[in-house]
């Protein structure tokens, strides 16, 4: 009877020793939190991101450059130009990915997921970005504590499933920082990671300065962030022609300024 005593003894004091980060707030809270820091960062409307891919960390030029166009209701979009002059084009409408390589539709077989969902970081009240977790496959309301390197996240989704194998796959999932509500990490239902660097300051936009992509295969590669303005995007500008359109070369004079139309080929 006495070891049993000291034994509940013991239960009780660990659970006295867990951290207040214990006490998850709900999950309506950290939306709502996650979605102030967009707005106050700038991004909570159409963007125009520059970027450049580098694979493998590969040093010297990069594989491609490209521009992606982000809308918050759930809409992206990205043309790169490759260093061996091929063009792919990326459209994400929610959690609905497509691509093409000059102008023919890739297999799914065929295609990388170089495209982020940005504009997970871009709803700017939490009944938006819940129903955007919603439609890119996060199950909103399920919010747990996770560890990102030396980052506490809470976690909308979810950490991981396991197998009959043994075997933990990751879940679709939004990890955001504790303190900074921050989007560190985004986890597609297929394992494909998005891992958002440091926040930078473009002019009055704050994004990542990086994301790494990071494949169940193994195969890594990063999107340089190198310039970031507004944008009108309407959404027809991201629908499934916009692929197999042919592309038509724009002069570097006739770049688009920070108000400008989404451009049918991206630079």
């Amino acid at each position: 009877m006495r070891s049993w005593t000291w034994r509940g003894i013991s239960i009780v004091l660990a659970l006295l020793a867990l951290p207040a980060l214990a006490v998850i707030p709900s999950a309506n809270k950290i939306a709502k939190a996650v979605a102030d820091t967009n707005e106050t960062s700038g991004r909570g409307g159409a963007l125009l991101l520059e970027v450049q891919l580098r694979v493998s960390e590969k040093e010297g030029p990069p594989a491609a450059t490209g521009v992606i166009a982000t809308h918050p209701t759930g809409l992206a979009r990205m043309e790169l130009k490759s260093a061996q002059g091929f063009i792919e084009r990326h459209l994400l409408q929610s959690d609905e990915y497509q691509a093409s390589r000059n102008g023919r539709l890739l297999e799914d077989t065929e295609l990388h997921p170089f495209l982020p969902p940005v504009f997970l970081l871009q709803a700017s009240s939490g009944e938006a970005l819940t129903a955007a977790l919603r439609s890119y496959g996060v199950s909103e309301y399920d919010v747990v504590l996770g560890r990102m390197a030396d980052r506490d996240c809470y976690v909308f989704g979810g950490r991981v499933v396991g197998s009959p194998e043994g075997e933990e796959t990751l879940l679709p999932s939004l990890w955001v920082d504790v303190e900074t509500y921050e989007p560190l990490r985004i986890v597609r239902d297929d394992g494909v990671e998005y891992r958002l660097g440091p926040p930078t300051l473009f002019d009055s936009i704050r994004v990542p300065s990086w994301v790494e992509i990071v494949e169940p295969s193994g195969l890594r590669a990063r999107l340089e962030v190198t310039r970031v303005a507004p944008a009108s995007a309407p959404a027809a500008s991201f629908q499934r022609d916009w692929l197999t359109t042919p592309a038509v070369a724009r002069p570097d004079a006739e770049r688009p300024g920070p108000t400008a139309a989404v451009p049918e080929t991206l630079r």
